[in-house]
């Protein structure tokens, strides 16, 4: 299918780019675009920041796709992400949104431009982490909503499943755990906040490189090079991946009903409720990775003179405003941003320890100066 790009910007060189050029223009964060052709536009994020409306044009006619004569077209991954990106209900997960987090203020926070890769691959992996607690969550209750049928089997079966669903729950929050703490020790949160949570999304439509313009004239390392050839296949599988999980999703849900039916046994929900968590995981590490190795790219390609903010438009496009007085940090959510964290107390000089020979023993005899 052919695709028409309406670019913001032409590409630029790289001495552009660091010479700290505006970003392109746009109007949301990340692939939530709005846009002249509508909302939820996918869009591409290039290295220079600058961002492009994809437009696909409908070629088939809508009947012949009616009729499945035609594949339909395949669900995009940003659906996906704001679905297991929805936050939870308060009774069920309470607190956990009480700290937003945007990733510009996540940047700018600590002052330290060299921790920008950790700080930004960290705030992917709460995202991540946040994401597969939901998935977690949905994927407890879709069992809970499994009846058994006659055969005595299935009360065990689904005794299990649930079991287990628990158990992937737990593990879950274990590792949103975790993960906040690493982000609020790089991003150097003051220890009395609630644990944070990240309003910017992951990128998950395509992204420029433009490794030809920005390498022209510098060397770029084998680990740069890899990146930039593997982003295409990363993406790439992120939609099929999005696919995949449609196509689980609709293979449970047959499993439930013909098992309800009486035409299958309760071994096939199982497997089914278990291909569909595993390419929802899936999916999720997938975004995860892709994101984490364009922030290893950026980092390659801007150096610490370019600002925070064009540092996160190059991530996502356009990342959420955050100002350090109080003020409305995210969308729909009113919070008073914390007073920045005082200065470190000075670290004492302490003295090397001294060697003391045994008791019994000569002192050992002074140093000599060694002459060249």
């Amino acid at each position: 299918m052919e695709r028409a790009v309406f670019a913001c910007f032409p590409a630029i060189c790289a001495a552009a780019l660091l010479a700290g050029w505006p970003p392109g223009a746009g109007t949301s964060r990340g692939d939530e675009a709005i846009s002249p052709t509508g909302p939820g536009v996918p869009r591409e994020v290039a290295a220079d920041g600058t961002v492009s409306v994809v437009v696909n044009p409908p070629l088939e006619p809508a009947a012949a796709r009616a009729a499945g004569a035609l594949p339909a077209a395949a669900p995009e991954p940003a659906a996906l992400l704001g679905e297991l990106l929805e936050p939870l209900d308060a009774a069920a997960a309470p607190g956990l949104y009480n700290r937003p987090l945007p990733l510009l203020e996540a940047l700018e926070r600590p002052g330290d431009r060299s921790r920008r890769l950790w700080i930004t691959q960290a705030y992917w992996k709460v995202v991540a982490a946040f994401a597969g607690l939901r998935q977690a969550v949905t994927a407890a209750d879709r069992i809970e909503l499994v009846a058994p049928g006659s055969a005595p089997r299935d009360r065990v079966v689904l005794d299990a499943l649930a079991a287990s669903a628990r158990a992937e729950r737990a593990e879950a929050e274990a590792a949103l755990v975790v993960a906040q703490q690493e982000l609020v020790d790089l991003v150097r949160l003051p220890a009395g906040e609630p644990p944070p949570w990240p309003v910017d999304r992951p990128l998950v439509t395509a992204y420029q490189t433009q490794f030809d313009t920005i390498f022209a004239a510098r060397v770029a390392t084998g680990r740069v090079r890899a990146i930039n050839r593997a982003l295409p296949s990363r993406h790439q599988a992120i939609e099929t991946r999005a696919a995949a999980v449609r196509s689980a999703a609709e293979a449970f849900s047959r499993a439930e009903v013909e098992h309800a039916q009486g035409a299958q046994p309760i071994e096939s929900v199982a497997a089914a409720a278990e291909l569909l968590d595993a390419q929802e995981r899936a999916f999720i590490d997938g975004v995860r990775v892709y994101n984490a190795e364009i922030a290893e790219y950026v980092m390659a390609v801007a150096d610490f003179s370019v600002p925070d903010d064009r540092f996160a438009a190059m991530l996502i496009g356009t990342p959420t405003p955050w100002r350090r007085e109080p003020g409305v940090i995210a969308a729909g959510v009113a919070a008073e941003v914390p007073a920045q964290a005082p200065p470190p107390l000075p670290i004492p000089t302490i003295p090397p320890p001294a060697f003391l020979p045994p008791a019994g023993l000569p002192p050992a005899p002074p140093a000599q100066p060694v002459i060249p």
